[in-house]
């Protein structure tokens, strides 16, 4: 990496940040210069002035310095160590010294499908320290020369200067941000200028940072090859919004009731499940096909591997990259490797089931206990309730929400309402002997006998007219005769 290349983003970021403060106190200038040029022409001061000093010292006070000098709060997530994961360490060492960098001395397994590399400052700044944070999901679907080029990208903005860097902009567009939301409420539009500024500094960083993006893979490619980087490129590409989408949708409800499952068993589950939840695959699509944008700090895939000298088609679909192959073997195995992300970062201790166990040990008492003995208990309603139910909307919304301010809107309660119905037809169907199943990325289903029912799927259908009342209740007839004949079996 060209020290002329370091030394020239420098310049421009210390521009960019000098620019900020000296247009902000421009317009102080120019919003004082009217009181002081009044009270030197007419002695006094009249009702622009002060409208022109208060505006001033509305926007010093937005401009004030907030938070640059705090003491950074210390993570106390505990960092892997050498002698427990010596396999991890030995790859990191080695591609620090093939690709001629410091190796980090701590290192953070996060959940994410990424990796990153900061500096960790000791001794009040004087001694700063590489820390590399590498994604749990990346051993699962990385090869170990793939995860290579990741780390050695990573390293690779250690060597550009990058981080040096990051802090400065990080600032400025935390102080612009501050000041535009201390300021669009004033008058005379005072945060235009901020607001304007702002967009010209992100749309100015953010190609300083596509830069410094391809040019830590040149790096990595020189160092790791470009098949390997190539590959590692394509892959979290395409497999990081399935990761974050099962992540949020499906492991993180369970932590949140101290429940643990197989973390990368589930993500193989989930990206072979053909039926996904309708919602989940319109995000998923929708981050896959999201257009580029001035102000994204990351190059286009196709752009990051032109720049390697990869020509070939930049799209990689899920079929061709199943079965994953990864390098879990660096942390000594799955359960090992979700071991050491559990113990690290989920406080209390999680009790663990397979997934085969999660509906009925899980979702099932769950649904119930939430509805027993209150006015809609589904044990004593009959399933073809629901579409009146459906139609109460609003009012049925406002009759059992939880009690506090409601700031929904009327689509919103609806949105609460169907959500709310899809769990009491789902209890409804436990409390008639259907077994509730749970897979990864799939709705709730419950079965019984040749009978299987997906209550978000009649919501929606429901909702949409799709399926009509007359065809639900006579589904309703078929369940309560299923569920008689197995009572009486």
């Amino acid at each position: 990496m060209s020290s002329s290349g370091v030394g020239r983003r420098a310049v421009l970021t210390v521009v960019l940040w000098v620019g900020f403060w000296m247009m902000g106190l421009a317009v102080v200038a120019a919003l004082l210069w009217l009181p002081f040029t009044e009270m030197f022409v007419t002695g006094g001061l009249g009702l622009s002035g002060i409208l022109a000093g208060a505006g001033a010292v509305t926007v010093l006070w937005a401009l004030r310095p907030r938070g640059w000098f705090a003491r950074r709060e210390q993570s106390d997530v505990e960092p892997l160590t050498r002698e427990g994961f010596p396999a991890l360490f030995a790859l990191l060492d080695e591609v620090a010294q093939r690709a001629k960098a410091k190796a980090p001395q701590k290192v953070y397994l996060s959940v994410e499908a990424t990796a990153f590399i900061t500096m960790e400052s000791k001794w009040f700044g004087l001694r700063r320290m590489p820390v590399v944070g590498i994604g749990l999901p990346l051993f699962a679907f990385l090869e170990r020369e793939e995860l290579a080029s990741v780390l050695a990208h990573e390293y690779g903005h250690h060597q550009g200067g990058d981080l040096a860097l990051g802090p400065w902009v990080y600032r400025t567009r935390r102080s612009i941000a501050l000041a535009v939301d201390a300021l669009e409420d004033s008058a005379f539009f005072l945060d235009v200028p901020f607001q304007l500024y702002g967009r010209f500094f992100l749309r100015t960083s953010s190609a300083v940072s596509r830069r410094q993006e391809l040019q830590a893979d040149a790096l990595a490619a020189s160092v790791c090859g470009v098949q390997a980087t190539s590959a590692a490129l394509r892959k979290v590409h395409a497999l990081a919004p399935y990761w974050q989408a099962y992540l949020e949708q499906d492991l993180v409800p369970l932590f949140q009731e101290q429940v643990g499952v197989p973390m990368l068993e589930g993500f193989r589950r989930f990206l072979a499940e053909p039926r996904r939840r309708t919602e989940m695959e319109q995000r998923i699509e929708e981050e896959l096909l999201r257009p580029a944008s001035p102000w994204d700090s990351h190059p286009l895939l196709e752009e990051r591997l032109r720049s390697i000298g990869n020509t070939a088609d930049a799209s990689a679909t899920v079929p061709e990259l199943l079965p994953l192959s990864g390098c879990v073997e660096l942390l000594g195995g799955e359960r090992e490797a979700e071991s050491a992300w559990v113990e690290r970062s989920i406080r209390g201790t999680l009790v663990s089931f397979h997934w085969e166990e999660v509906a009925e040990k899980v979702i099932s008492p769950g649904m119930q206990k939430g509805w027993a003995g209150s006015d809609l208990d589904p044990k004593r309603m009959p399933l073809d309730a629901l579409p009146g139910l459906l139609k109460e909307g609003e009012a049925l919304w406002n009759r059992v929400r939880p009690p506090g301010i409601d700031v929904l809107s009327p689509e919103g309660k609806r949105q609460q309402v169907r959500r709310m119905l899809v769990g009491w037809l789902g209890t409804a169907l436990v409390h008639r002997g259907f077994i509730p199943e749970v897979r990864p990325g799939a709705n709730l289903r419950l079965v019984l006998g040749d009978i299987s029912v997906e209550p978000a799927s009649i919501l929606r259908r429901l909702s949409s007219g799709e399926l009509s009342e007359a065809d639900y209740r006579a589904a309703c007839e078929l369940m309560e005769e299923a569920a008689a004949a197995q009572r009486a079996g």
